[in-house]
């Protein structure tokens, strides 16, 4: 049982861990977000003259991204750190499972921290925007998804001419 549960835990971290490193993963976790209501800091740079964001809405949005970034770089470190001793443990024969599952324990603590100051990011840029620049996001998003549906399904079916 103990075997298993470290297991699950190892794949957990090997993913969490990826998701820092891989862009594909970071394109999921922006979606992730979108779904949420929630909207990364890119988006709003994107479009901030078409949303009309205020001197005052930017400062507090690069604030809030510079506190973030701040947060997270020693985080990421350690973070990182912890998930090479942990993965040296598991790449025994012989697996000492409560050593590992204390290394699995603090890499997985370091994620939730990580993860939630993300959180605390992306929420202070939706509590910095109003109403109507909330309404067009979603719009632009909208938008967006329609134009890559209707892109993906003429690459995908074939012309009737052909």
């Amino acid at each position: 049982m103990k075997l298993i549960k470290l297991l699950l835990i190892a794949s957990c971290i090997f993913l969490g861990s990826t998701a820092l490193a891989d862009p594909a993963r970071n394109v999921q976790g922006k979606r992730e977000a979108l779904k949420m209501g929630l909207y990364p800091p890119d988006m709003i740079m994107r479009y901030q003259e078409r949303l009309g964001i205020t001197e005052a809405q930017r400062k507090l949005i690069v604030d809030a991204v510079t506190g973030f970034q701040s947060e997270v770089a020693d985080l990421q470190w350690t973070m990182q750190s912890e998930q090479q001793k942990l993965q040296q443990s598991l790449d025994a024969y012989r697996i000492d499972t409560e050593a590992s599952l204390a290394l699995a324990e603090k890499v997985l603590a370091l994620e939730s921290r990580f993860k939630m100051a993300h959180f605390r990011l992306l929420i202070a840029i939706k509590n910095t925007l109003t109403e109507r620049q909330i309404d067009q996001l979603d719009e632009e998003i909208s938008l967006k998804r329609k134009t890559l549906g209707t892109r993906l399904k003429g690459a995908i079916e074939p012309d009737e001419s052909e």
